[in-house]
């Protein structure tokens, strides 16, 4: 990585972003997901489940600040071989600070890098992701919505 830059625009920061565009992993991913309208959410993907967490975000200078509202957990049952979820609702506001950089990918492509000073998620430590796509097509988020659409 270069020295690192620090974001000027929100729109920096808009579009999805994985700690897989570094490397090949086959189980799991780490994901990001920066929405124009302030929400967005992260999830940690695996094969046999996934736990989505929806936040709405703000940009402070060098901190992001969150604020999450909803998390759902998604696994895949081996017994009966059908989805058991569990869904809390709750308010929890941090502030992570972050540098950002230029990368390359897994296909020596030089993409946009966000690095945060510490994990974002607990128990997973993921900290670098590269931007794989300015896109977004909300399917993360429309998971979490249909498990919360349940409660």
């Amino acid at each position: 990585m270069t020295e690192p830059v620090q974001f000027f625009y929100i729109d920096d920061l808009i579009g999805v972003w994985s700690s897989e565009a570094f490397f090949y992993d086959a189980f799991e991913d780490t994901q990001l997901e920066f929405h124009a309208d302030g929400t967005g959410c992260h999830a940690y993907l695996r094969p046999d489940g996934q736990e989505i967490t929806l936040f709405k975000w703000k940009l402070m200078n060098d901190r992001i600040e969150f604020e999450e509202y909803l998390r759902v957990s998604i696994e895949v049952s081996e017994v009966i071989g059908e989805e058991i979820y569990s869904a809390d609702r709750f308010e929890n506001k941090y502030s992570a600070r972050f540098f950002k950089a230029k990368g390359l990918d897994v296909a020596n492509e030089e993409i946009n890098v966000i690095v945060f000073y510490s994990p974002l998620i607990e128990g997973i430590n993921s900290q670098s992701f590269g931007r794989i796509s300015k896109t977004l097509d909300r399917s993360l988020i429309d998971v979490a919505m249909r498990y919360e659409q349940d409660m």
